[in-house]
């Protein structure tokens, strides 16, 4: 462990009065780092107590069946509670299967439980896992495609064509809590940062948006926040968010002059919101779970609806791009023998645009940029980015992206405001954030 890693745990240890004693039992190539105790709700109006950390692969072989024990004792060394964990990826959700390689971190978690009366007077942290022989997943790196980083990658804003930001973290997490970093195409520099909004989001605010309101009992709870997908713009001056029965309203970036845009949603599942091109547009997207259709409407910041409510729209099978009016989508749909992406119009019309193997909704929506339309689906099994002129009909293949896409990882893909770079981000053990340069990929 590095000494600036023991002596964040030494102050730890000196901010709780508690002596944390980490180790891999019979495993040196397996560290514990940055590990400490925490205390989280239940969700049965308690807390828990959990002991979470990283766990670095410092060896030459791989481990699976990683297992995280905990035990707690008193002031006269007794045993008074123990746990046990796994790793976990950014939601919390722990990796069964997931093999760690030599030179990789992984976060876990361990929840542990008091079985005999005293306080806890130091905690012993211990991994057993098996060690096997690696095996490098291949390697999908395009000459065209820039890595920025290797995290799990959730969010990414553009603020002009040679530097965006980028939230890492949980997929549904609002964006204050996210990890935020800068990144600078020209130097290729790469700093954390803390999201241009967040000092926006105040208490006051919040409760004036009604993000955190009981809308049966007229109470504030404040977790409700952190449900609420607040979003704001990256051109338009106005916010866009959901209350706890998932009705999605806009207001001012203070919360004030809330404006309903839409309600009875209540058995959809937002997934987050789109921005097309024009400014203040979105699309907000709906879906379950993996291979469900994707329902969705669009609007503006100012509560005009564009196509109508999402139960007039027939749902994607892809996760649906917004025009840059908002006034259609591309969508996914399988019609008459026909599998391939459409523009569907406000009010029901649509066109075929070109016959395709259709993607997941785990992979990024479509890109309208005037005549452009830019997709990313599977060719023989492999992410690629294509490019489809509206005006000539041209159907061209850009490049294959390093995305590793299963049915536990999501991608998305962002457009320059210029037009002429694409970021790309993933979550999952093996997410990161890319970018491309589009000169000439499609004329």
């Amino acid at each position: 462990m590095k000494l600036s890693l023991w002596f964040m745990l030494l102050v730890l240890m000196l901010l709780t009065g508690l002596a944390i004693t980490v180790r891999a039992q019979d495993k040196p190539a397996l560290a514990l780092i940055e590990t400490r105790v925490e205390a989280r709700p239940d969700g049965f109006g308690g807390e828990m107590s959990l002991v979470t950390g990283q766990v670095f692969n410092h060896g030459a072989d791989a481990y699976r069946q990683i297992n995280i024990l905990v035990e707690a004792y008193d002031a006269d060394d007794a045993l008074i509670g123990e746990g046990f964990g796994f790793l976990v990826d950014a939601c919390g959700t722990a990796l069964l299967d997931y093999a760690l390689l030599p030179g990789e971190v992984q976060a876990f978690s361990a929840p542990f439980e008091l079985f005999a009366d005293g306080a806890r007077a130091r905690m012993r942290v211990n991994v057993e896992a098996e060690a096997i022989a690696p095996e490098w997943p291949p390697l999908m790196e395009s000459p065209a495609v820039r890595l920025i980083a290797r995290d799990e990658v959730v969010m990414l804003e553009w603020l002009n064509e040679e530097t965006l930001i980028y939230g890492v973290g949980c997929e549904g997490e609002v964006f204050t809590e996210l990890d935020w970093w800068r990144y600078d195409i020209g130097s290729h520099a790469l700093s954390a940062i803390e999201h241009p909004a967040a000092a926006e989001v105040t208490a006051e605010m919040i409760e004036r948006s009604d993000a955190a309101l009981i809308t049966q009992s007229g109470e504030q709870k404040p977790e409700l926040f952190y449900g609420s997908r607040m979003t704001f713009p990256p051109d338009a001056r106005r916010i866009v968010y959901q209350n706890d029965l998932h009705t999605v309203f806009s207001a001012e970036a203070d919360g004030s002059f809330k404006r309903l845009i839409h309600d009875k949603l209540h058995q959809h599942s937002l997934r987050g919101f789109l921005w097309a091109r024009e400014p203040g547009v979105f699309l907000a997207y709906y879906f379950g779970s993996h291979n469900e259709p994707v329902h969705y409407f669009t609007a503006d910041v100012d509560g005009k609806m564009r196509m109508g409510r999402l139960e007039e729209l027939a749902p994607s099978l892809t996760a649906p791009g917004p025009s840059e009016d908002g006034l259609a989508a591309v969508v996914g749909w399988r019609r008459g023998g026909v599998s391939g992406y459409y523009l569907q119009y406000a009010f029901g019309g649509s066109e075929l645009l070109f016959e395709a193997e259709l993607p997941g909704n785990n992979y990024p929506a479509p890109i309208v940029a005037g005549d452009l339309i830019y997709v990313i689906r599977p060719l023989a099994g492999v992410p690629t980015l294509q490019c489809f002129n509206r005006r000539t009909g041209d159907l061209r293949t850009v490049t294959a992206l390093p995305l590793q896409l299963t049915r536990a990882a999501r991608a998305w893909a962002w457009l320059s405001p210029g037009g002429a770079r694409l970021a790309l981000a993933m979550n999952g053990t093996e997410g990161g954030v890319w970018w491309l340069d589009l000169a000439g990929s499609c004329s």
